[in-house]
């Protein structure tokens, strides 16, 4: 089930004891971004949907970059935190919230969890600007990377997982060969049916593994 008007946090399913806050791509909150919430809520984890456009999407790779080019850090946390406290009302007390997201979403997951209260962070492929953010994490991150994405998997390896030792932060990786960035969104040259699946059945048992540890 879903609720909320353009731009307003969309939440997926009923009480549970683990919730999770979705950030879209580049292209916006669609299709796409929704079927993973409700993916979410029908494995029992009652999700929201971040809107970080106010309602609008892009078609194509320019206009999503000329949206993206609006977006502040500010701006961005104020929306992830409307999120928060919209699952937070699906969830029993003292349950466990944390992020997921996927390309330019997924690195917004991830630098809202490093500054924001958030027990958990799933990363598709995205990255932050200052790799040592990763010192405000307060639970564990999973990283599903692509061995053919160029930008993304390399700083990973080289900034990223350094920080996060640094930092003594649990970070997992999942590294997938022989696909290529956004493997997971259907529709995309580079979709990988097999690899997207797989990478699924891992993030439902990272979330498993930390609904199980309380």
């Amino acid at each position: 089930m879903a609720a909320g008007s353009a731009g307003a946090p969309e939440v997926f399913g009923e009480k549970g004891s683990l919730g999770v806050v979705v950030v879209h791509e580049v292209f916006g909150r669609d299709g796409y971004v929704r079927s993973v919430a409700e993916s979410l809520a029908h494995s029992g984890y009652p999700a929201t949907t971040v809107d970080l456009y106010g309602g609008q999407q892009a078609t194509d790779l320019e206009a999503a970059l000329r949206l993206r080019s609006n977006l502040t850090d500010e701006g961005v946390l104020a929306r992830i935190d409307e999120a928060r406290i919209a699952v937070q009302r699906r969830l029993v007390p003292h349950a466990r919230i944390g992020t997921l997201g996927f390309c330019m979403g997924g690195g917004y997951a991830l630098y809202a969890a490093t500054q924001r209260p958030f027990q958990f962070v799933v990363d598709y492929y995205g990255r932050i600007d200052r790799a040592d953010d990763v010192a405000g994490l307060s639970g564990p991150a999973l990283l599903i990377l692509a061995s053919e994405d160029e930008r993304v998997t390399p700083w990973a390896f080289a900034e990223l997982l350094p920080a996060a030792a640094r930092w003594k932060k649990r970070a997992t990786v999942e590294l997938y060969p022989g696909v290529r960035h956004a493997f997971h969104r259907p529709g995309w040259e580079g979709h990988d049916p097999a690899t997207a699946a797989r990478a699924w059945q891992r993030t439902l048992e990272f979330l498993g593994e930390v609904a199980a540890h309380r």
